[in-house]
């Protein structure tokens, strides 16, 4: 009986450990990486595992692009992008993006100075340019509907090669903004409700890392499709 409940005893302990660990991870956690001068940099484990998951994305996105290029390498009938795409508005929705990028580090910014105002108002100004890529992105669906549709047979998603890795590619990366945006959405609220200060921004730091991601990954996807 006695050694029955000292098993007890020790079981509630470690169960109460490690409830008291999970609640602090994101806080507490860190890996200790070699720095200069044989100092020691740290790393929390939620930004490392972040990291991770965009590294696995970086070539999952690569491989759609070497795909790209495989298929046009191949094809005898590739269009000229030039001609059938709309270069001057997808460069102008390009700067609304990588302008995303700025207000999401402005933020970041912003809360490390104890800023809850100014992190508020670079956070909603970072959704509002995403969802202003989204938007031009479906109207230029729309149009390119209608242009492929002409020049591909009526079937303007899969008339062509062409047509199906553009869309494949550009859809990828629309659900990567669409994620991201809810994503904010979600840090916004949680900010709003003074979740966040300059002792505590983790989880903002961490969602700013993959909305860059997202900002920057496009320029590869559009040089590849709009400009080589």
């Amino acid at each position: 009986m006695k050694i029955s409940c000292l098993r007890t005893a020790i079981s509630l302990e470690l169960f109460e450990h490690a409830l008291c660990a999970k609640n602090s991870i994101m806080n507490e956690t860190t890996i200790p990486f070699p720095g200069e001068e044989g100092r020691l940099a740290k790393l929390s484990s939620a930004k490392l595992m972040m990291w991770v998951f965009l590294a696995s994305d970086v070539m999952g996105f690569a491989s759609l692009i070497a795909g790209y290029f495989y298929l046009r390498i191949l094809s005898v009938d590739w269009p000229d992008s030039g001609e059938l795409l709309n270069v001057t508005l997808t460069s102008i929705n390009t700067v609304f993006l990588l302008s995303s990028s700025f207000t999401m580090g402005s933020a970041v910014a912003a809360i490390k100075r104890n800023d809850q105002k100014g992190m508020l108002r670079q956070l909603w100004l970072t959704i509002s340019l995403g969802s202003l890529f989204l938007m031009l992105q479906g109207y230029e669906y729309f149009e390119l509907s209608l242009v492929f549709s002409e020049v591909f047979d009526e079937r303007p998603f899969s008339g062509h090669v062409f047509a199906s890795t553009f869309f494949l590619l550009t859809g990828f990366h629309a659900a990567h903004v669409l994620a991201g945006l809810i994503y904010l959405g979600c840090i916004a609220v949680a900010a709003g409700r003074g979740r966040y200060s300059s002792e505590n921004y983790l989880a903002l730091d961490i969602a700013g890392l993959f909305w860059h991601f997202v900002d920057w990954i496009w320029v590869a996807v559009f040089l590849s499709l709009y400009i080589i």
